[in-house]
């Protein structure tokens, strides 16, 4: 996901994830194509939180002291992904495709999107079996989640976000039918 900074004490920064899955594939005509999988992706993000705890001290020579408890909480995703996409072969071994994409977060307790909904387009090769592609994945809609258990420092995990990523996606056959 990119960085992003909204404010000084609102930002996030981008992060590196996985994944596996099935997918299937099935010729439609020509040289038209749709896939369906099934998949579990995980992202971790970083975002940026100040607790504020400043008092205001009448009398002291400093009219108003603060002292403030800021970080970075590292948020883990845990995905259940189910993507349809079509696909359009342009040469032998060229391909662009795209479509929508389902996903469940799983690993928080307020969750205000399920499923949470997002459209992805790429391009991509297949040599041999071996079969790559580049996609672009984007929400549709902002996306809240947290836990519901007080941080030690008085701040709860959390954010709102909209899906935005850069994915490598790479697939080999294990089960080809003739």
């Amino acid at each position: 996901m990119p960085h992003q900074t909204i404010s000084r004490d609102w930002a996030t920064k981008a992060g590196f994830g996985t994944g596996i899955g099935v997918y299937a594939s099935r010729n439609i005509f020509w040289r038209f194509s749709a896939d369906i999988g099934l998949a579990y992706r995980y992202k971790q993000m970083q975002q940026h939180y100040v607790v504020y705890t400043g008092s205001s001290s009448y009398g002291s020579v400093v009219p108003y002291e603060s002292t403030n408890i800021e970080g970075w909480d590292k948020l883990p995703l845990h995905y259940i992904v189910v993507p349809l996409h079509l696909q359009l072969l342009l040469s032998k071994s060229f391909f662009i495709h795209g479509g929508i994409e389902s996903t469940w977060l799983m690993n928080y307790e307020a969750v205000n999107e399920k499923p949470e909904y997002n459209w992805t387009l790429g391009f991509g090769s297949q040599k041999y079996k071996l079969k790559w592609s580049v996609n672009y994945i984007k929400g549709f809609k902002d996306q809240g989640f947290g836990d519901r258990t007080l941080e030690a420092d008085g701040h709860y995990k959390g954010s709102i976000n909209r899906n935005n990523m850069l994915q490598l996606n790479l697939s080999y056959p294990i089960w080809q039918k003739k």
